[in-house]
């Protein structure tokens, strides 16, 4: 669950990045926007399956359990 919460919010960051480097460029930002979509997805998953629901507290230590995982 950690690893959606963090996953979610690093796609969802990097698709805005994308998606303003693309209307900056004048093309088509269907990645970024996908990317948001994605990551808003996750987010939203991870807290429809949270038996107790989620909070802005458990968002830290999602990254840390994350970071935890990818060094482990």
């Amino acid at each position: 669950m950690a690893l959606m919460i963090a996953g979610g919010i690093v796609l969802s960051i990097f698709g805005i990045i994308s998606a303003l480097n693309a209307s900056i460029e004048d093309r088509p930002a269907r990645l970024g926007q996908g990317l948001f979509v994605l990551g808003i997805g996750m987010v939203a998953w991870s807290w429809v399956m949270a038996p107790s629901g989620l909070s802005i507290s458990d968002i830290p230590q999602a990254f840390l359990i994350a970071l935890v995982a990818l060094v482990k």
